[in-house]
């Protein structure tokens, strides 16, 4: 029996062809956009002060195709890049997406990659543009662009002596679904959160945005590298230190049953896991007197796990009974580390 259409691999129907197929699953015009897709470049508009990011995806390095459904491997590639953009305050706007075919991806996949696109796309207010599709021997992977618009823009840089160490929701979700992704069999109250934190993150667009728009904030990123890494991040910008409560750390019960079962403590996760795209910021004592109302308006809690220090002070974390131990930058190296 020959495969079906949908089976065939994306270069018997076309680049063209594909390429209209493929404009249908995702939002390409809206506001702003003068010329979008099929051009040679996007004429689009930018009221405010323009922020640019970009991420690629690589299958093997970022993720597999045998844990991670194609809708959701789309959806992760704009995530990650939306995400860059809440961490620094901004909306996001619009978006490029190339992608690297290797053989033997079915028509159905990349279809469905796109679906994840769209809806990630649509879930966050993002236009896509433009972009590029070709084939390549290597693995598949997907190279997104997003350009996002700020007012007042958070960087990592302004963290100072005596600001507080704030975190937006729970840690370690993403790195206990990774964790459940490999074993199916292995059952946790919880797990379809966790499987979806890792599949399908949520960046904090809101969070960011109400974060911006508190002067006692003084300094942000998102957590994707994990939440050391991405702290000594802020800290090598600041020029400071920090000393962080183990014991404040929010760890959802989810990831704690999941800990066990990996004969794990949760914190490994929580400090370590990377992928969360939850926020970290640094704010001025006042910032207490509004923490309330940014988490309403982010519809997560925000939590302070921690205070800056002199650089000279160090970096520390104080665990049960007031043990210190160094605080190292334990996460996510894209160089180094490898999609299990």
């Amino acid at each position: 029996m020959p495969p079906s259409r949908a089976d065939r691999p994306p270069r018997r129907v076309g680049e063209f062809d594909l390429i209209e197929r493929l404009r249908r699953l995702i939002p390409a015009a809206g506001a702003g956009v003068r010329t979008g897709i099929g051009d040679d470049a996007a004429v689009v508009s930018l009221p405010r002060g323009a922020l640019v990011t970009c991420d690629v995806q690589v299958e093997g390095v970022h993720f597999r195709r045998g844990t991670s459904a194609p809708g959701d491997i789309g959806w992760r590639a704009l995530a990650v890049n939306v995400s860059d953009i809440a961490s620094m305050g901004g909306a996001p706007r619009y978006a490029l997406v190339s992608v690297l075919l290797p053989p033997g991806v079915p028509l159905r996949d990349v279809e469905a990659m796109y679906r994840g696109i769209g809806q990630a796309a649509r879930a966050h207010g993002v236009i896509v543009v433009g972009g590029n599709i070709s084939r390549t021997s290597g693995p598949l992977a997907l190279d997104v662009t997003v350009l996002g618009e700020a007012g007042r823009v958070l960087t990592r840089g302004g963290a100072r002596p005596g600001d507080g160490v704030w975190v937006t929701g729970t840690l370690g979700n993403a790195a206990a679904g990774l964790f459940l992704a490999h074993r199916p069999r292995v059952r946790v109250r919880g797990a379809r959160a966790l499987l979806r934190a890792y599949r399908r993150p949520s960046p904090r667009v809101r969070a960011g945005r109400a974060l911006a728009a508190r002067s006692a904030v003084t300094a942000a990123i998102d957590i994707s590298d994990g939440t050391a890494r991405d702290l000594a991040h802020v800290l090598d910008a600041s020029g400071v230190g920090a000393v962080v409560h183990l014991e404040r750390v929010p760890v959802a019960p989810a990831v704690v049953a999941a800990a066990q079962a990996a004969h794990l403590d949760p914190y490994v996760w929580a400090l370590g896991g990377g992928e969360d795209y939850e926020l970290l910021f640094t704010a001025r004592p006042e910032f207490e007197t509004s923490a309330r109302a940014v988490a309403r308006v982010a519809g997560v809690p925000v939590t302070r796990i921690g205070e800056i220090v002199p650089r000279r002070a160090g970096r520390w974390i104080v665990g049960p009974a007031g043990r210190r131990t160094p605080l190292r930058p334990a996460g996510w190296d894209h160089l180094v580390t490898r999609s299990p």
